[in-house]
Parts: C-alpha cells; sequence; structure tokens
C-alpha cells in the first residue's frame, strides 16, 4: 500500500483489474473510442470522484521518448507540482524504475518532499530560492540553479554550502528565469574564484512545439556560445535544452540530458507530434452520478440560468466541480461519458457538483462518469475550457484520491 502524500489525498492501490460500477472490467466502444476502466470497484464504491493514475503508463512513456533519444542522452523527469497532479512520490518512483536518471521540481519544499519520500536520485530545483533556503537545500543534497543575478550572489555568499554543485540557466529568449549571454563570462570568473563548481547548464525553449523551428534555433544560436564558455571552464558540465517537445521533435537540444514533463503523463506538446511516439494518459478523472432528474422543456439548470432545456430531458448531477478539478469554463461546451455515451455538460460548473443533460438515455445514481482519460481526453477538456492541458491536469484537486494502477 502507496502511504498518503498529504491530508486530503489519499493514495490507494489497486487491487485485480475491475470495474469502478461493479464486475469485471470492460471497454465500451463509441465509434473510435474506447474507454477503459482500470481500478477495482472495491477501491471506488465509496467514492465521489476519484483520479486513476497509471503507473504502467508512466514507465511505457519514458521508454518510449528514451527510444528517441541519443544512446548518450539521460532523461530527467519533471514532477513539479505534484508531478503535474498524479502524485509525486509514486510517479517518482516509477519514473526512475523505468530509466529515469533524475528529477526536476520548481521548490525546495517540492525537493524536501521527495526526499522525505524516499527518493535517493539527483534532484534539480529549477526555480529560484530565497537565502534561508540555500542552506535547506544543500542540507537534502539538491542541486539548485542559478536563476538571475540575485541567486547568483546568495550562492557566491556561501560557496561552502554547494556540495552538488549548481546549474546554470541561460535567459536565451524565454525573460522568465536565467542569466542573459553577456551576464555569463564574469559570472564563470567569481564562481572560479570562489571554488563553486557548475554541474549543469541549460536554458528553457519558448517554442519547441511549433511547427516552425525558427525560435528553437535562435535560442540554440545564442546558447552555443555561453556553453562553449562554461564547457572551457567546466568541462564535465551536463548540458540539458530538450523538454517535452524538444525531446520528441528537436534531436539538436538533446545534449546530455533532456528535461521531460508533459510527455512524461502521457500527452502530446502539440497535436502534430502524436505520430512522433507511442504515449498514453496516465491519468483518467472519474465521478459518480448522485441524481437524476426528468425534467420538461424549458427548465433552466445550473447558476445564472445560462441553460435551459429544449424538451424533456433527463438532468444528471455529477459529484465533481470546479473545486475538484473539472475547470468551469468547461461547461459552455464541456461532455462526459456515463455508460460509454458522451453527453453535454448542462449549464455553469459549480464548485462540487456538475450537470449532464443525458436526454432519454438510461442514467442511474451511482454510475461511474469519465470526466477525462480515454477519452473526453485531458487536451478535449482543456480545448473546452480554452487553456491548456498541463493546467487540467494540475488542477485536479486535493480532495480527489489517487489510486495507482501497477
Amino acid at each position: 500500500m502507496v502511504k498518503a502524500r498529504r491530508k486530503g489525498r489519499p493514495a490507494l492501490r489497486r487491487g485485480r483489474r475491475g470495474n469502478p460500477s461493479g464486475g469485471r472490467s470492460r471497454t465500451t466502444l463509441r465509434g473510435r473510442e474506447a474507454v477503459t476502466v482500470l481500478a477495482p470497484a472495491t477501491e471506488t464504491a465509496a467514492l465521489r470522484a476519484w483520479a486513476e493514475v497509471d503507473l504502467r503508463a508512466i514507465a511505457h512513456n519514458i521508454q518510449e521518448i528514451r527510444a528517441g533519444l541519443a544512446p548518450s542522452a539521460r532523461l530527467m523527469a519533471v514532477v513539479k507540482a505534484d508531478a503535474y497532479g498524479h502524485g509525486v512520490v509514486p510517479v517518482c518512483q516509477a519514473a526512475l524504475k523505468a530509466g529515469a536518471s533524475a528529477v526536476g521540481v520548481a521548490t525546495l519544499g517540492e525537493g524536501v518532499a521527495l526526499r522525505l519520500g524516499g527518493i535517493r536520485a539527483p534532484i534539480l530545483v529549477l526555480g529560484g530560492l530565497t537565502v534561508g533556503e540555500v542552506a535547506d537545500a544543500a542540507a537534502h543534497q539538491l542541486s539548485i540553479s542559478i536563476t538571475s543575478q540575485e541567486m547568483a550572489q546568495l550562492i557566491l555568499d556561501r560557496p561552502q554550502r554547494l556540495p552538488t554543485g549548481v546549474h546554470l540557466k541561460v535567459d536565451t529568449g524565454m525573460t522568465r528565469l536565467g542569466m542573459f549571454p553577456r551576464e555569463v563570462p564574469a559570472l564563470l570568473d567569481r564562481l572560479v574564484t570562489k571554488g563553486v563548481s557548475v554541474a549543469g547548464c541549460y536554458t528553457q525553449l519558448a517554442s519547441a512545439d511549433h511547427a516552425d523551428h525558427a525560435m528553437t534555433s535562435e535560442q540554440l544560436a545564442r546558447f552555443h556560445p555561453v556553453l562553449a564558455l562554461v564547457r572551457a571552464r567546466f568541462p564535465r558540465v551536463v548540458v540539458h535544452v530538450a523538454n517535452s517537445a524538444g525531446a520528441l521533435a528537436s534531436p539538436d537540444t538533446h545534449f546530455d540530458m533532456a528535461r521531460v514533463g508533459l510527455a512524461m503523463y502521457g500527452l502530446y506538446p502539440s497535436p502534430a507530434m502524436r505520430s512522433l511516439a507511442d504515449l498514453r494518459p496516465a491519468m483518467r478523472l472519474y465521478s459518480r452520478v448522485v441524481r437524476t432528474a426528468r425534467v420538461g422543456p424549458g427548465t433552466t439548470v445550473s447558476y445564472g440560468a445560462a441553460y435551459r432545456t429544449q424538451t424533456s430531458t433527463t438532468i444528471a448531477t455529477i459529484a465533481c466541480g470546479y473545486a475538484d478539478g473539472y475547470p468551469r469554463l468547461a461547461g459552455e461546451t464541456g461532455e462526459v461519458i456515463i455508460r460509454g455515451i458522451r453527453h453535454k455538460v448542462a449549464g455553469r460548473v459549480c464548485m462540487d457538483h456538475l450537470m449532464a443533460d443525458v436526454g432519454d438515455h438510461p442514467v442511474a445514481v451511482g454510475d461511474v462518469v469519465q470526466l477525462f482519460g480515454d477519452a473526453p481526453s485531458a487536451d478535449e477538456v482543456a480545448a473546452y475550457a480554452h487553456t491548456i492541458s498541463y493546467e487540467v491536469l494540475c488542477g485536479v484537486g486535493l480532495r480527489v484520491p489517487r489510486i495507482y494502477v501497477r
């Protein structure tokens, strides 16, 4: 049994294959859609909503991505934001077992949580730190990044506290974090003088998911001269530039290691990349029908009375709302799946519930509802809500238990 990481997010383990609505696992087909339920009813019967996380998919995706990298290139599993909402310790364990050699997080707290969870692999904190956090990072054997002039000064003031060295981030076009190329020569002189070792050098690609790679080429053109300076001082520096899009579509960004986030969770940075790897979504979000109401034409549904039925129909209330991670804006055009059939979300998504217009189809209280997964996909839900799949995954709430399929 995997232990819960924090209050409000119990971690359950899958037993034998089963179906949340009872009986054996089945695949329901509708046209070209296949909805496969994996978690057993014994683990979901008492739940109003839950997220199923397939750790086998995480392992498969890592192996798929690594197959497209140069043989010498390693893979860093990016697990910030609780592994994009999937649950950081179980995902890390699966990723490292599948061949990832390092882990990337955004904050000190995320890195410490991994150490407390038993993760011993190299961990890089990709974001900036405060004065007090530098010492804490060193105490937990976390590698840190130079992300600004101010961050560089913090490190230069405490060079003895950095047993793992630092990773130098170069801002080549994101204008978010990193040292500008013109600032690097003087910084390298100061680091050498203080005895600070540069263990890694990297940049963040801004448009690697675009079909036009012009911006990526511009960034690489800015990065290469800086890298030459760094390698001259630190020949064994580990270079990592590729994100998920770069790993899939731009071999010239692979260098020594690729930092992979979204693709590890089974989603593509852009639809055009679907042919480049066989990725499998790792998360499915489920809920249950908690009420059905037969209503006549002209019945208003949800806040603002923005939805009005056109004919006699059945409205199913589903125990999942925006506090659970289903985006409020998805209520305008969203669809959910009940008994293998897509049904339109009716009216605005509420904090704890959403409603679906199921017409004359047989739907009953207790029926399992798939909100995203095989279908609709997280990409579809993102389109409903005018956002991106990253936000959909990260938005799955704390009160939604994760059930891990192994």
